[in-house]
């Protein structure tokens, strides 16, 4: 594709799938606080007033794992006194993911993506989304736009030339709205309050051709409304569609999973190219066979931006990355993570997007590496 339209979009925190996410996350968090040789696997569902986590390869959890699931639905902004705090099922595994080598005993394909749109080396689209959700849920929590939901959504339509962004034709902000202001009143707030802090300094910002529509939704939102689950919003977490996405889930699986470390490791590839100037845009291909230790293939495609070819560059980040299944984890420090950051990591990725992330200091967007691919 050269010239075409394509949206991404971004949910807030309040969001089931999201919610469940989250949850998820704290689980993984939590048990790598405890041991970082954990090999645990989290999954939850969502609705209105049950919660349902399964928990596998952990024989006694670090927790308690209602009270942590709660912990994150308050935190999203939902009032659990009284008798609205969910009820929470837990299924607990600890045979269920017994593999003597855990790293090889999966095969899968993951990509990671980076391009010259924006500083975070992300595509504008889902930038751009990312930045809606998070003005969003800035304007309701320090009380701007309090009427605003916790369940919301922004989606961002972008038109591109020669692979370039050149213009905003829509986007839509769909979200839960307890307020007696009219559509135009409500539509004037967010311009103020969500797209202008959204946009500043973008290189590319709303026109007045861009479409606005807004969704407010009254009445139930977040579980009571829709149902959630981990992993469904596997476009929020990455790339928004942009290029190619891995099949499976981030959230909810511990860094021994390498169909979640690998596309951390693909990303960092990715950035580095672009870091090094070898292109403008950059997909990066890592595919594991069931008990190989190393990549079966390290593929590159640069969409006819790159000044070197692509072949060479699949060969080059072979030399410099270590890819192997075992060492992709140990040399970002995943299992760590939690530890160093004070009991806390994942879960502040599981809402936001895990790949470009300026305000949280993740090992696979480092590019020092970048002056070896020159």
């Amino acid at each position: 594709m050269r010239n075409f339209v394509l949206t991404s979009e971004s949910v807030t925190s309040g969001h089931p799938d999201k919610l469940c996410d989250q949850i998820s996350d704290a689980v993984i968090d939590a048990c790598l606080f405890a041991n970082p040789t954990s090999r645990a696997v989290a999954e939850c569902a969502i609705s209105s007033g049950v919660v349902f986590l399964s928990l596998r390869g952990v024989s006694d959890p670090p927790c308690d794992m209602a009270t942590l699931a709660r912990g994150v639905i308050a935190d999203a902004g939902y009032d659990l006194s009284g008798t609205a705090a969910p009820t929470v099922m837990l299924d607990l595994d600890p045979d269920g993911l017994a593999r003597p080598d855990a790293p090889r005993a999966q095969m899968t394909t993951a990509f990671g993506y980076a391009c010259d749109h924006t500083p975070e080396a992300m595509p504008f689209a889902q930038w751009a989304a990312h930045r809606l959700s998070g003005a969003l849920a800035r304007a309701r929590c320090e009380g701007r736009l309090s009427w605003l939901s916790s369940d919301a959504q922004a989606q961002v339509a972008v038109r591109f030339e020669n692979r370039s962004p050149v213009a905003i034709p829509a986007i839509a902000l769909a979200f839960g709205a307890d307020t007696d202001l009219t559509p135009v009143q409500i539509e004037a707030a967010l311009r103020v309050e969500v797209l202008e802090p959204a946009f500043d300094g973008a290189r590319l910002v709303p026109s007045a051709a861009t479409r606005l529509v807004c969704v407010p939704i009254a009445g139930r939102t977040g579980p009571e409304a829709h149902s959630g689950l981990t992993g469904r919003k596997i476009g929020d977490d990455t790339y928004g569609g942009h290029c190619r996405q891995s099949a499976t889930a981030l959230s909810g699986k511990g860094p021994d999973r390498i169909d979640r470390s690998a596309q951390y490791a693909a990303r960092q590839a990715a950035r580095c190219v672009i870091a090094a100037g070898l292109a403008r845009e950059c997909e990066v291909q890592l595919s594991y066979l069931l008990g190989d230790e190393s990549p079966a293939s390290v593929e590159v495609d640069t969409f006819g931006s790159g000044g070197v070819d692509d072949a060479a560059l699949s060969r080059r980040l072979s030399e410099v990355f270590d890819f192997r299944a075992g060492a992709v984890a140990e040399r970002l420090g995943l299992a760590h993570l939690p530890t160093e950051r004070g009991g806390r990591f994942f879960r502040d990725l599981a809402c936001g997007g895990q790949m470009g992330r300026s305000d949280i200091d993740t090992p696979w967007e480092v590019v020092s590496a970048a002056a070896r691919l020159a």
